[in-house]
């Protein structure tokens, strides 16, 4: 929710007005003024289920010009809910437009002022932090480096935090794996970015970032996934997790958004020599607050066997089993995102299987 304010007294006497003056409430709730789009949901929804409350009773009074108690109770209780709503929001917010004005000026200070914005997420609400911030990524539209005039037609991405009107940009989001050209860990493309749950009932969020860098001539690209939390003490952004994975055998990295390991990151890459498996690795949020890996081995999948799962679900019910949250006998563990198809989940050689 932004901190865009109504105009108190105006909006509270306007508020009591509508309600208490109209003659019967609609199916919407009454005729409620408010000037801030969150607060008149949340006391239009109120509304609507107290004077319907009110109607349905068999011996309410009612809601005439006579009898305006029931009108008064309901200005009162619109006035407590507005007032919890603007109590709710945090300090220092911005409106939408207005923060749209503070992401402009704060990328021109930084020299992206001719830049295109990729993607601007507000992170005040789902973070609740003590002061406005965003995450914007833009992209200049100058010509590419040398090196990567081949294969882009745009300038390398950039990410910018900004607190305030004031920005943080370029943090660490170019990466060097020795044997690759220097376009390979320069990001040029952003395949996700979002606000993920580690924890329960939306608990625990963190901000999830996947770049890539230009694209070969197959059209794929080595990417880069990194996980943020915010440090409330401090006030900022902290990146906990770090990985970089090739283009080759598609290779991947998943935040587990449900299931016992919610909040852990699976990663799966090809190996080198045969047996032509995965690699699969199990990262855990630590005690310092960064993830540290808990878990590598050999998968049983092998790329191109026309399992139609994922790695990171075919190879699902061995994970749990190493962990100790699985064993053989009980129900398969079942995908988020079942491929076309598969209607029956079997399990061989260790692998799950779709059929």
């Amino acid at each position: 929710m932004t901190g865009v304010r109504c105009e108190s007294a105006r909006g509270v006497r306007a508020l009591f007005r509508d309600v208490t003056e109209s003659d019967r409430p609609r199916k919407s709730g009454g005729r409620v003024s408010c000037r801030c789009r969150q607060e008149c949901v949340m006391v239009r929804r109120t509304m609507l289920k107290v004077t319907f409350w009110l109607h349905r009773r068999a011996r309410a009074p009612a809601l005439t010009r006579r009898n305006r108690w029931p009108r008064a109770f309901c200005a009162l209780l619109c006035v407590s809910v507005a007032a919890i709503a603007h109590a709710a929001a945090p300090a220092g917010g911005v409106s939408a437009r207005a923060g749209d004005r503070a992401v402009a000026s704060a990328l021109a200070k930084a020299g992206f002022a001719a830049a295109k914005v990729i993607s601007d997420i507000d992170l005040t609400v789902p973070f609740r932090t003590a002061s406005p911030w965003r995450l914007v990524i833009v992209r200049k539209e100058d010509a590419p480096p040398p090196e990567a005039a081949m294969l882009e037609e745009h300038g390398p991405l950039s990410i910018c935090f900004l607190n305030g009107s004031t920005p943080h940009c370029g943090r660490g989001f170019s990466w060097n794996i020795p044997g690759e050209p220097g376009w390979f860990g320069t990001p040029y493309h952003v395949l996700a970015t979002r606000v993920v749950y580690a924890g329960p009932d939306d608990s625990r969020p963190r901000l999830l970032l996947r770049l890539c860098g230009a694209q070969n001539g197959y059209g794929t690209c080595g990417t880069a996934t990194a996980l943020y939390r915010y440090a409330r003490r401090s006030n900022r952004f902290v990146r906990e997790f770090f990985n970089v994975k090739g283009s080759d055998n598609t290779p991947s990295t998943r935040f587990v958004e449900r299931g016992p390991l919610r909040g852990d990151v699976i990663v799966d890459y090809p190996t080198a020599h045969a047996p032509f498996t995965y690699w699969v690795e199990l990262y855990r949020e630590g005690k310092s607050g960064r993830y540290v890996r808990v878990l590598r081995y050999r998968g049983h999948t092998g790329y191109g066997d026309g399992n139609l799962l994922q790695v990171a679900d075919s190879e699902m019910p061995e994970i749990l089993r190493r962990v100790g949250l699985w064993h053989p006998g009980e129900p398969l563990p079942v995908p988020a995102h079942l491929p076309r198809g598969c209607s029956h989940l079997v399990l061989r050689n260790e692998e799950e299987w779709c059929e």
